[in-house]
């Protein structure tokens, strides 16, 4: 079994688009999924949270009802890299909240994604950036900001769930990676990148893991 995940429903359409057959439509904690077969990879399709105390929420409750062996997330971040451009995509190798620290050391904790999902997803499409996702409670939309969390983290991008469930993943042993699409810069012109972007850009990541489902049997 494989959860696939999303925060809007624009974000997961690239794999709803190619599920076939639909075996079940349901609710988990009054967010929508969906079971049936994306190649013979069973999986469960399902969207509607923000931040990491929903992120994690939605995921400790899908590992609870399916108990499947791989997770993965996908959807939109902000770009932090300098050199990151809007629609270039990002594969998580590890994922760091940014804005919480380990209590007895100074230092930010990161969790390591699958290396499998990694490998396949990568297989299929390799046009593809690999590095770490910085993860927090705020929508980054200045310059000042970016450089800091940047400059900590070294992350590629930031979103604001993609580390919660990557924990709530490594204390279930439950295989786990995010593929992001970049829709903003993080900087002051952020919220007018957002709307421009999130329409257009935002199916490919759940497509291509929908691509790389139809060819590999996890």
């Amino acid at each position: 079994m494989i959860v696939i995940t999303s925060v809007l429903k624009e974000e997961i359409t690239g794999a709803f688009r190619e599920i076939l057959p639909i075996l079940e439509n349901g609710e988990i904690l009054k967010r929508p999924y969906t079971r049936g077969l994306l190649g013979t990879n069973e999986v469960i399709l399902s969207y509607g949270f923000i931040g990491k105390v929903e992120s994690a929420m939605m995921a400790q409750a899908l590992i609870d009802k399916f108990h499947p062996k791989y997770f993965i997330h996908c959807g939109s971040a902000g770009a932090l890299n300098p050199e990151r451009k809007i629609g270039e995509i990002v594969c998580g190798t590890e994922y760091i909240e940014h804005d919480i620290h380990a209590r007895s050391r100074n230092e930010l904790i990161k969790i390591e994604a699958s290396k499998t999902l990694i490998e396949r997803i990568y297989d299929v499409y390799n046009n593809i950036i690999l590095g770490p996702i910085a993860s927090g409670d705020v929508f980054v939309e200045s310059e000042k900001d970016k450089k800091r969390i940047y400059e900590n983290t070294h992350a590629e991008v930031v979103d604001m769930d993609s580390a919660a469930m990557a924990k709530v993943c490594f204390e279930n042993n439950v295989e786990f990676c995010a593929i992001k699409v970049i829709i903003d810069t993080s900087q002051e012109s952020t919220r007018i990148e957002y709307q421009t972007n999130i329409k257009k850009l935002s199916p490919f990541p759940s497509a291509i893991v929908a691509e790389m489902l139809e060819k590999h049997l996890l």
